[in-house]
C-alpha cells in the first residue's frame, strides 16, 4: 500500500510539473523552445548612448504548446508589450501579433533563418507604419542577442542591440 501511494505521489508531481512548467510544442513552433522557461534581462542604450534602460523579456508556452505568449518590459520607459506566436495553418507559418502600452500594434512571420529566431513584420506607432525586422540569436554562453532594423524613417537602418542574460 505505501508502495501505491508513493508511486500515486510521484506520477501526480510529474503530470502537475509537465502541466504547469514545460508543455510541448507545436511542431511548427520547436525553434523558439530556446527562449521559452526563462526571464531574459538586458539593457537598452538610448540613441546617443548616454543612458541605459533595463528590458526584461518573457515567453511561456500555452495551450498545449499551441501558442507562445511573450512580454517585454522596459519599466524606465513606461513601455510594455504583450504578444502571441503562433501557427497559422492557412498561410503554413508561424506568425506574431502584439500590442504595446503606448498604443503600438505589430505582426509579423516568425522564422528560424541563419541560425536567428527571425521577425519581419510591420509595426504601427504613433500613427506611423513601418516595417522591421527583429533577430534573436543564442550565444553559446547562454545569451540572447537582439537586434532591430526599420525602415521608418526612409531607407533601412540597424535599431538596437541588447545582449540579453537569463535572470532565472
Amino acid at each position: 500500500m505505501k508502495k501505491q501511494v508513493k508511486v500515486l505521489v510521484i506520477v501526480a508531481f510529474v503530470v502537475f510539473q509537465i502541466s504547469v512548467f514545460g508543455q510541448t510544442l507545436n511542431e511548427n513552433l520547436k525553434f523558439l523552445e530556446p527562449l521559452l522557461g526563462k526571464n531574459w534581462v538586458g539593457n537598452m542604450n538610448s540613441p546617443d548612448g548616454k543612458k541605459s534602460f533595463k528590458v526584461t523579456l518573457t515567453y511561456e508556452s500555452m495551450w498545449n504548446g499551441t501558442l507562445v505568449k511573450f512580454s517585454r518590459s522596459n519599466p524606465e520607459l513606461d513601455f510594455y508589450t504583450e504578444g502571441y506566436i503562433y501557427w497559422d495553418d492557412e498561410i503554413q507559418k508561424s506568425f506574431l501579433f502584439s500590442v504595446s502600452s503606448k498604443g503600438g500594434a505589430e505582426k509579423g512571420d516568425v522564422s528560424f533563418e541563419e541560425g536567428k529566431v527571425t521577425i519581419k513584420g510591420n509595426l504601427t506607432m504613433m500613427g506611423k507604419t513601418f516595417d522591421y525586422k527583429n533577430t534573436f540569436e543564442f550565444t553559446p554562453d547562454g545569451k540572447m542577442i537582439d537586434r532591430w532594423f526599420q525602415n521608418a524613417f526612409g531607407p533601412w537602418k540597424a535599431g538596437h542591440v541588447i545582449e540579453f542574460n537569463r535572470a532565472n
